[in-house]
């Protein structure tokens, strides 16, 4: 057999598949491997040095410290207990008011304007088409408490003749 025979092919590519295959796989399988080499770890002073931060950022801002827990579940909990408490002793020995932050400014005003122009009706056809439509909801709505007020009348007279019938006869035995 020749060098460049079918089966030779085959198994060649099939070899250069199955490396190509299991490459791939090693490669991305380290790819949590070398991210902790791109962010160093924390040393424990570190750990209670952020979270001492956090926790008077907390107190400052007004936060209560099970708040500030939960939006920092990674951070030392003793550390955020520490900056909290320090900051609420020195807020209180300086007579020091918790700074609400402003609410966040939306940049976003062009683009509500935008939908609600979307939202708004194009010409007068349309605007007088949904002004139907809401017509029509407010006779059905009205129509089923009507029907409901005058089947619970029907019931009441129904109730009301049956023990005036009940009534006369008795009367008559």
């Amino acid at each position: 057999m020749s060098p460049s025979s079918p089966s030779t092919a085959t198994a060649r590519s099939r070899g250069l598949k199955l490396i190509a295959v299991v490459g791939l796989t090693l490669a991305l399988s380290a790819c949590d491997y070398v991210a902790s080499f791109s962010k160093p770890k924390q040393t424990p002073e570190e750990a209670k040095a952020e979270g001492i931060a956090l926790g008077a950022g907390c107190r400052q801002a007004g936060q209560s410290l099970e708040d500030c827990y939960q939006r920092n579940p990674d951070s030392l909990k003793a550390g955020i207990f520490a900056g909290w408490k320090d900051m609420h002793e020195y807020m209180a020995a300086k007579n020091i008011q918790t700074v609400t932050p402003p609410p966040p400014v939306t940049a976003d005003k062009p683009d509500a304007d935008a939908d609600a122009a979307k939202d708004a009706p194009k010409d007068d056809r349309a605007a007088r088409r949904e002004r139907r439509e809401r017509e029509r909801a407010e006779k059905d709505k009205d129509a089923s408490k009507d029907k409901d007020a005058s089947k619970s009348k029907d019931s009441d007279s129904d109730s009301k003749s049956s023990r005036k019938n009940r009534d006369d006869g008795s009367s008559k035995k």
